[in-house]
């Protein structure tokens, strides 16, 4: 048998797995060691790539997941300063209002004071007013009586002086009247 017949034996022995590895220019040696290296290949990147990969994507996963804990938590703040923020603003204008209504109370008291004051100061200004023309009044009638006893002993000192006629003494009397006003 020659060699060309032995290995056409071999491969109609292999069976058909073989007749289809030899069409597409494989051998088994080759094949093996190329499947050796590969599964080095792969162990070797599986151990240096992919875990430190898978690890750091993990990490990375991880702080995510953080910073979007942390960013509602923080958002969760800001709504709840924005409330607390709402409250003060709201309790502040109370305050505010109040002492609006406070001062307006104060105000009007303080005005209806002072025009009580004011109200009381015209009375007792009027009323020392009214006093001081009483007192002037007597005063003058005092002084007018005075003056008409004055003028009337004038008159009278005349008309005897001169005599008793009674048409002098209206004349003299008058005459004394004029002089005096």
């Amino acid at each position: 048998m020659s060699q060309t017949e032995e290995s056409t034996a071999e491969t109609q022995h292999e069976g058909g797995i073989g007749a289809v590895a030899g069409t597409f220019g494989l051998r088994g040696d080759l094949f093996a060691a190329q499947l050796v290296n590969f599964l080095l290949v792969l162990f070797v990147l599986w151990r240096f790539a992919y875990k430190p990969i898978i690890r750091m994507l993990e990490e990375r996963e991880a702080k995510i997941a953080k910073s979007v804990n942390d960013a509602d938590a923080i958002e969760k703040r800001v709504a709840d300063l924005e409330n607390e923020r709402r409250d003060v603003l709201a309790t502040a204008r109370k305050e505010a209002q109040e002492i609006v209504v406070q001062a307006v109370q104060l105000s009007d008291t303080r005005k209806t004071e002072m025009v009580d004051a004011a109200k009381r100061e015209v009375e007792r200004v009027v009323e020392k007013s009214k006093q001081q023309l009483v007192v002037e009044r007597e005063a003058m009638l005092r002084e007018v009586r005075k003056d008409i006893v004055d003028i009337a002993m004038k008159a009278a000192a005349r008309i005897v002086h001169n005599g008793v006629d009674e048409k002098k003494s209206q004349s003299l009397a008058e005459e004394v009247v004029r002089k005096m006003t």
